[in-house]
């Protein structure tokens, strides 16, 4: 039962961490209160498809589409790297702020928060009975209500752009760094659904990890600016 409920819970930290992810863009770029809702409802879209879909998508196609998300994850990368060096640099040198047409790179699904809505939705089924579809649509609820209060609070800190551009050149780095993990990873053991392999730990507890470095470097450029 112990074990049960901390799978549970490691795979509800990894989507809060994802919905972090999404709420960074939306706050940093302080999009209005419409336009954050409105993004947080496609997730909450997304997840109830995916609960819907754990049933009918085969083994073997989910494996094709993990290969074909690893590639598209390196180009998310090197979006997150490019739009990154691009807002901060405009800011830093021309004061002109792009952080509103450079934030979707940040907020809008990729591959990763694609595959984390995904395996969440699978391991919770393998944990709860309940319709998958229900397991979708509390995945969705979570990730509209994180989403929602995260950029509410981060969109309230008034920062440059080039702080969001920094971020965001940190999140590229790590995606470059995944690609090169995942792979190893994947290819080291068959790929299961039991509760009791959790690769979505990792990658949360990876998420945590550079998302805490963001945030450092974000007050320490804080306090900087403040002296």
């Amino acid at each position: 039962m112990d074990l049960t409920w901390l799978s549970i819970s490691s795979v509800l930290i990894g989507i809060l961490i994802f919905a972090l992810k999404v709420s960074l863009g939306c706050g940093l770029a302080s999009l209005n209160r419409r336009e954050v809702l409105s993004i947080a409802g496609v997730y909450l879209v997304i997840s109830i498809f995916m609960g819907m879909a754990i049933e009918l998508i085969p083994e073997n196609a989910l494996s094709t589409a993990l290969n074909t998300g690893m590639a598209m994850h390196l180009v998310v990368a090197i979006l997150l790297i490019a739009l990154g060096v691009m807002t901060a640099r405009k800011w830093n040198s021309h004061h002109h702020d792009i952080s509103r047409k450079t934030f979707w790179v940040l907020s809008m699904p990729c591959p990763a928060c694609l595959a984390a809505s995904f395996i969440s939705c699978s391991f919770l089924v393998g944990l709860i009975e309940i319709d998958p579809w229900k397991i979708g649509a509390m995945v969705g609820l979570l990730f509209f209500l994180s989403i929602a209060i995260f950029s509410l609070a981060l969109g309230r800190i008034k920062s440059a752009p080039s702080v969001m551009g920094n971020a965001m050149i940190f999140l590229g780095l790590f995606y470059i760094l995944s690609t090169l993990l995942i792979p190893a990873y994947l290819n080291s053991q068959k790929i299961s659904f039991a509760p009791m392999n959790l690769p979505v730990t990792d990658m949360a507890y990876s998420y945590l990890f550079i998302l805490s470095i963001v945030a450092l470097g974000f007050l320490a450029r804080k306090r900087g600016t403040s002296l």
